[in-house]
């Protein structure tokens, strides 16, 4: 496993160089509308931009299938889509991403932190994605599809979220967030969740701001209505960050 994280990573991005000219943008928009229930409730103008995006992103990335994982174009266009929601009001779709391994399922990975003594263990810990400050993002493909059918989780907006809070510093306040409100709003939340357990946040998001980001952004993606209705301050603050609202989420409307 180990070995096939450090392989080179060409994948989709030279597939997609060398294609592009046969694939219409009909045919991405196709993929991104039928398996991205979120397109639903952009208006005209970001779901043009989010397409854009998503093209800009498979040229530039780096996608690649691990432990025998083929990654289709098709996939490659989700994973590329899910990106783009996140970063609609950006003139550039984040520029310090530049790759994304997936896997077919939870994938183990070599503990790299020490311990209180200092030590670094040689067990390895199971992911379902992780986020890595070089700009690579690991992901497990049946997570991904599980968030598509709309499970709770979304380990694909979680993990890019983090890429997107890395650009400011990694501290849970992404680009262009309005400094005072941001600060103020995640803070109160934060000291609620602290008193009282969320109805809708993993406890996860108290291991630091930066997750307590990503918990977040993957609460509003995943689960608008119960955000908006425990954190309601919470879920308006991501909602002027993103540029959309997302109450009117409906995954079952997708086949």
């Amino acid at each position: 496993m180990a070995a096939d994280r450090a392989a080179p990573v060409a994948g989709l991005a030279a597939w997609w160089s060398r294609r592009r000219n046969r694939m219409t943008d009909a045919t991405l928009q196709q993929w991104l509308d039928d398996s991205l229930p979120w397109r639903a409730l952009l208006n005209a103008s970001q779901r043009t931009r989010h397409l854009a995006h998503t093209q800009r992103l498979l040229q530039r990335l780096h996608l690649h299938g691990c432990d025998g994982l083929e990654l289709s174009p098709r996939m490659a266009a989700i994973l590329c889509g899910l990106a783009a929601l996140l970063c609609l009001r950006a003139s550039r779709p984040m520029p310090q991403l530049r790759a994304v391994l997936v896997y077919p399922a939870p994938f183990w990975v070599p503990q790299d932190f020490p311990d209180e003594a200092g030590l670094v263990s040689d067990e390895e810990v199971l992911h379902s994605g992780l986020s890595e400050d070089n700009g690579r993002v690991l992901l497990a493909w049946d997570e991904v599809e599980a968030a598509l059918a709309g499970a709770e989780h979304n380990v694909a907006v979680h993990e890019f979220a983090h890429q997107l809070d890395a650009m400011s510093g990694g501290e849970g306040a992404p680009v262009g967030a309005p400094a005072q409100s941001w600060s103020d709003t995640m803070q109160s939340a934060w000291a609620g969740f602290e008193q009282q357990a969320s109805p809708v946040l993993d406890d996860y998001a108290l291991e630091g701001p930066a997750e307590f980001f990503a918990v977040a952004v993957e609460a509003f993606f995943q689960r608008p209505q119960a955000l908006e209705e425990g954190h309601p301050s919470l879920y308006r603050l991501l909602a002027d960050y993103f540029g959309f609202d997302l109450r009117g989420l409906c995954f079952s409307a997708r086949g």
